[in-house]
């Protein structure tokens, strides 16, 4: 659980040439909302992109797009959902601290979008949640219970958490872009501690970018 947020102290994919030029500010969110909110490099603390978050009656929909990528790593870009925002330590401001209270937050992690940047170093990646669908749930990897995935779109904590899996390898490009593992170390911390600079190597990866979707 600390991989995913010890940088944080704080099924389509796409590619574009320009961020949006969206406001920077998290919009309260309600039925059928929109909020937008920063993109930020997590080692650095430069805000890099837009994150646009979309929510409905059934699920959740976001549009993250990100400068600052190296052109022809990989990268996927996870949900982290929290269910009760209300039972994090601060309720509403849920971080790494509340994976140690899981029972009563209720989170979930699961697989939203992955790609090859280009050569531009930028990136857009477009992902759906439905509720109520843990099927790219990857909770056994962090020993956390399986709660099912989303279960209200309306209310939910979302993190949207972009993680980099090194260059493009040769066969398997596939599992670099679409798991958590796929090109990482397999024994845990799963990534390249204690990142304090960008993963650049084949076998380093990290959780490197994120944006922060709060009610």
């Amino acid at each position: 659980m600390k991989l995913l947020f010890a940088l944080l102290l704080f099924v389509g994919t796409s590619c574009s040439d320009e961020p949006d030029e969206a406001e920077l500010t998290t919009v309260n969110a309600s039925a059928n909302s929109k909020s937008s909110t920063a993109v930020f490099n997590a080692i650095t603390g430069e805000v890099i992109g837009t994150s646009v978050l979309h929510r409905n009656s059934n699920g959740v929909t976001v549009n993250f797009k990100t400068t600052d990528l190296m052109p022809g790593h990989t990268y996927t870009l996870w949900w982290v959902v929290w269910n009760k925002p209300e039972n994090c330590i601060v309720p509403g401001e849920c971080s790494e601290a509340d994976f140690a209270n899981a029972l009563d937050v209720e989170v979930q992690l699961l697989y939203a979008a992955g790609h090859v940047a280009g050569n531009n170093g930028k990136g857009n990646f477009s992902g759906h949640l439905n509720e109520n669908d843990d099927s790219g749930s990857i909770h056994e990897l962090f020993g956390l219970p399986n709660f099912g995935g989303l279960h209200n779109a309306e209310t939910a904590e979302i993190h949207a958490v972009l993680r980099s899996h090194g260059p493009a390898v040769p066969g398997i490009v596939n599992e670099q872009i679409g798991s958590y593992l796929g090109g990482c170390p397999t024994t845990f911390p799963y990534g390249f501690p204690p990142f304090t600079e960008i993963p650049d190597e084949v076998g380093e990866c990290g959780d490197i970018i994120a944006a922060l979707h709060r009610l």
